[in-house]
């Protein structure tokens, strides 16, 4: 029985988490795109200790988010996106900005490696690992420089990029497998 019990629990945590990561089938790779651009500018502001600039990138974002699209799913989910982006714009200092972009940052990630975007603009994960307390937070950025937006200039380039989220080393890994042409290259199995 304790086992049956463990197992039901799991499985509720296992769809609860699942859920967690579904995104409306009605996001288009150009409304992520609306999104990404925004979120960039605060990603570099915060990196640059510049809250008046991460508050411009903020309220651009929810400007783009408006126009997600009427399904009730998407709605909801845009909401979600929209809550931690308000905090940012209406922060009153750099510490709270940075803590909203915090939760902001894996929702729109997996936006975008599960819907994708539609221009060749290259996102890299970067990983502080020493961000909120040793904690470690990921961000989004545009190049392989890293900007830290969690420290700005007290520890800009604390940090490493984790992966390629998007642009064309990633598009081309995606017509691969899409074309049956997955290989392994520089070694064999």
């Amino acid at each position: 029985m304790k086992k049956i019990i463990q197992t039901l629990s799991l499985m509720g945590v296992l769809a609860t988490s699942t859920s967690l990561f579904a995104h409306s089938e009605s996001f288009q790779p150009a409304f992520v795109d609306t999104l990404v651009t925004p979120y960039l500018a605060m990603q570099s502001a915060l990196a640059a200790d510049d809250l008046k600039a991460a508050q411009t990138g903020a309220t651009a974002f929810l400007e783009a988010i408006k126009q997600a699209p009427k399904a009730e799913d998407a709605q909801a989910e845009a909401a979600d996106l929209s809550a931690p982006v308000t905090k940012i714009a209406q922060a009153e200092d750099l510490k709270t900005a940075r803590e909203a972009f915090h939760v902001l940052t894996p929702d729109l990630m997996s936006m975008v490696k599960h819907v994708g975007v539609s221009n060749e603009q290259a996102l890299y994960v970067a990983h502080c690992p020493m961000a909120f307390s040793g904690k470690g937070a990921d961000w989004m950025q545009s190049d392989k420089t890293i900007a830290n937006p969690y420290y700005g200039s007290k520890m800009l380039r604390c940090g490493s990029v984790k992966s390629q989220l998007a642009g064309e080393k990633v598009h081309d890994k995606h017509q691969e497998k899409a074309s049956g042409k997955d290989q392994h290259s520089g070694h064999q199995h």
